[in-house]
């Protein structure tokens, strides 16, 4: 018998017959600032132990009570987790309870076989399962798939870029036609020393996603940082923190269990880059850290704030000697006084601030604004009346108009 015949045929659409769409977003921490993509794959990487799995739990505890900040804000979303590491009744409800989690809107996955007269559960593998993941999908109007870790329940050797699409490229294909987001939990190499590196197993897996979030730990603070190394639909690349808090749930009859909980504490400056590369010993000698962080505070107390931008602190530094690492690390170790990291109260963008002189003639408005407190009538200035009520400590008022012998607007706080 003869092979089947193949043929084949060009096809040619013209862009202008294409409909061009806004990339949507599931997680979107800040406007303008994608995190996890609607309709395709997002990979996650890390050592164990980064919280990994407990942020995404928390993203899916959101994301059940309507309130994961995105283009699906508002609507009650349910997340499918496939081929967790940890068990179910011991690790994984208590820590979706401990987020806060509609239970009824998350679901383990398996796959029932029977097989002579047989019957018995599994785990899903890919590309064999990808039929019962579009049944489920169907079934549940999922939005969110959790696969962790992904190279154990992939049909074949995750260091092979061909096995890799082979197993995943389907499951895409099914985020793309339903919508959903895809997540694909992995781990760093033993030996790795760059983030783009680290990732485990072939590099098919960061060429098939379209966004990658690699977590490490801050050992100094013990805050966990993720950042995302590639960004397909956007510019920003941007870099967070959290912090894994120890709580206990009520499971009933008595019993408690002691979980992880996620408290997410924003962006920062910070990146996962800069973590591996302290581990690859590239943090400056002590006296290079003392030099690094004199110039810092020399360059901080030359402005009226208290603060400088962080590009500005670089930049002159590097005129100095000094490498973009040598100052970060020695802004990151400094400890009397501290220099901080933070979005500035009176421009765009990330500045470094003295911490010790933020309490000192500072001043919160209610509506975000901070100003210099005023020692005397006309030493400082205040924000236009379109901005108040700014609290004024030296009457005691939040009564803008009461302090209108400060007199000046400062044009920071007012642009």
């Amino acid at each position: 018998m003869s092979d089947a015949l193949r043929t084949k045929k060009l096809l040619l659409t013209p862009a202008s017959h294409i409909k061009p769409r806004r990339q949507k977003w599931l997680w979107e921490p800040f406007k303008g600032q994608g995190v996890i993509p609607l309709g395709t794959a997002t990979i996650v990487a890390g050592k164990g132990g980064e919280g990994k799995t407990t942020f995404m739990l928390d993203l899916a505890a959101q994301a059940s009570r309507g309130q994961l900040s995105g283009d699906l804000y508002g609507k009650l979303l349910t997340t499918i987790i496939i081929g967790p590491e940890d068990d179910w009744d011991t690790v994984m409800v208590p820590r979706l309870m401990a987020a806060g989690t509609d239970l009824d809107r998350v679901f383990k996955i398996d796959a029932q076989t029977e097989e002579n007269n047989l019957t018995r559960e599994r785990s899903l593998k890919f590309p064999l399962d990808v039929d019962l993941i579009e049944q489920a999908i169907q079934e549940t109007g999922a939005k969110i798939i959790v696969v962790d870790p992904a190279p154990s329940v992939m049909g074949g050797d995750m260091n092979k870029a061909q096995e890799v699409r082979s197993s995943y490229e389907p499951l895409i294909a099914l985020a793309q036609k339903y919508e959903f987001s895809l997540i694909l939990i992995n781990h760093f190499n033993k030996g790795g020393t760059s983030v783009s590196g680290g990732l485990s197993g072939s590099h098919a897996w960061r060429d098939l996603t379209r966004s990658y979030l690699a977590f490490a730990t801050n050992d100094e603070t013990g805050e966990r940082i993720f950042s995302q190394d590639k960004n397909n639909y956007g510019e920003s690349k941007g870099s967070y923190k959290f912090a894994l808090e120890s709580v206990d749930v009520d499971l009933g009859d008595g019993e408690t269990s002691n979980v992880a909980k996620v408290r997410f504490l924003g962006e920062t400056d910070e990146t996962v880059g800069d973590l591996m590369a302290q581990g690859r010993g590239d943090d400056p000698e002590h006296e290079d850290r003392n030099a690094a962080q004199a110039f810092i505070l020399d360059f901080i107390k030359q402005t009226e704030t208290w603060e400088a931008k962080a590009g500005d602190v670089l930049k002159a530094g590097r005129g100095a000697g000094f490498s973009d690492m040598d100052l970060k690390n020695a802004r990151r170790r400094s400890k009397s006084p501290k220099i901080v990291s933070r979005k500035s109260d009176f421009s765009s963008g990330w500045v470094w601030a003295i911490e010790d002189k933020l309490g000192e003639g500072v001043t919160q408005g209610a509506v975000g604004v901070t100003v210099p407190e005023h020692d005397t009538l006309d030493t400082f200035m205040t924000p236009s009346t379109d901005l108040a009520p700014v609290i004024c400590k030296l009457h005691g008022t939040e009564d803008i108009e009461e302090c209108y012998t400060c007199t000046q607007i400062r044009e920071a706080a007012s642009a």
